[in-house]
């Protein structure tokens, strides 16, 4: 390798051999001194190239020594370090022992065993970060879903494999790092998934719930005969929501089946997707508007939107409320009684009123536009009696 590492003196070599061929025959005793020129010119040729070629290979190997150490393969793989950098040494002995080429075997041998060393460590400890940034990834998610509340037991498992995982790489173990982190990264994914699941069906139930709450209650108001402050009678009319939730159900099935491939969206549902607030509302259409809601609320709940269904339910509640407060009881007609002069504290103190006198307030209330003053009423007058 003297042309790589002493091309210099090796060209001078090879000039002063030829023109000592040339003159041999013309000059033989300046041909002879060129020839001991020239062998001093390729030892010298030869001992640098040695010493350069010995070098380059020893810092070559200092290098990949340093790149092992970095990843901190005589912790990580003590053994295979240890057999790996061995070869140093004993390339060194060799150089200096003048077996030029074991040494260089030896060297090539020594950078082979540190190269594949540092890929297969290098490999190793990349999938263990990469299986502990998966897991923390998850963990995060975990975090995100509220695990702690709805998968507290997976959660603490999932912790505990991880920091497993953490001490072991700390302690230079591969195989139980390595071990740990895939556990725990299985495991995150699992408390992810358990902490979803049981949210929604936690968010289901209460939907679910919900739903069946206002249904009796619409139910109920249906039975209900209400006046409006118009003086509309509405009469009871029976309502099942059970024949709904059929209806819906059945509806939910052939979309499901392509039937209705579009979808549709109901009229009451806003294009931007929020919940309806139904605004101006004549007295007499509350019902039918808790009705609507209520029915929303069920698309909603069969959707999977939980929230948004149980908006709906509440939104239908109030309606629900204001109708109720428009129900009769009974319709009193007002009496000409001498001896006892029918008065709201009379009136309420009846049996078949209220049988409490100090509710009189609760009939005044209810007839306020005819009642300009509690304390005056008069024989015809019809009253509306609400609910107790």
């Amino acid at each position: 390798d003297a042309g790589y590492y002493d091309p210099e003196t090796i060209k001078q070599a090879k000039a002063d051999l030829d023109s000592a061929l040339e003159i041999r025959t013309k000059d033989p005793e300046k041909a002879r001194q060129l020839l001991v020129k020239v062998k001093k010119e390729a030892d010298l040729a030869f001992n640098n190239s040695v010493k350069k070629a010995a070098d380059s290979l020893t810092d070559r190997m200092s290098r990949m020594k340093a790149r092992l150490m970095e990843i901190e393969a005589d912790k990580f793989m003590p053994d295979l370090y240890k057999d790996a950098v061995a070869g140093i040494d004993k390339a060194e002995r060799l150089y200096k022992n003048g077996a030029l080429a074991d040494a260089r075997d030896k060297a090539y041998e020594s950078l082979k065993k540190m190269a594949d060393l540092y890929d297969l460590l290098d490999k190793r400890i990349r999938w263990v970060r990469i299986l502990k940034r998966d897991t923390e990834q998850y963990l995060d998610e975990a975090e995100k879903s509220e695990a702690s509340a709805w998968a507290a037991d997976e959660l603490k498992k999932t912790n505990e494999l991880y920091y497993k995982g953490v001490e072991a790489f700390q302690k230079y173990d591969l195989d139980a790092s390595e071990e740990y982190f895939g556990s725990a990264k299985e495991a995150a994914r699992d408390t992810v998934k358990f902490a979803r699941q049981r949210k929604i069906a936690v968010k289901k139930k209460k939907a679910e719930d919900l739903m069946l709450e206002v249904m009796k209650e619409i139910e109920a108001a249906s039975k209900l005969t209400v006046v409006t402050d118009e003086g509309t009678v509405i009469k009871p009319e029976k309502w099942s929501g059970e024949d709904v939730l059929k209806e819906t159900e059945k509806k939910a099935e052939e979309e499901n089946k392509g039937n209705n491939k579009n979808g549709g969206q109901s009229m009451r549902i806003p294009a931007d997707n929020g919940v309806a607030v139904l605004g101006d509302v004549r007295q007499e259409s509350f019902l039918d508007e808790a009705k609507a809601l209520w029915k929303i609320g069920v698309e909603e709940k069969d959707k999977g939107n939980f929230e948004k269904a149980m908006e709906y339910f509440l939104e239908a509640k109030k309606y629900i409320a204001a109708y109720k407060e428009q129900a009769v009881q009974s319709v009193y007609t007002v009496r000409l009684i001498p001896e006892r002069r029918d008065c709201l504290w009379r009136i309420a103190e009846y049996d078949f009123v209220y049988g409490n006198p100090y509710l009189w307030p609760k009939i005044w209330r209810r007839n306020r536009k005819l009642i300009q003053n509690p304390d005056l009423i008069y024989p015809g007058w019809k009253l509306v009696i609400p609910p107790k």
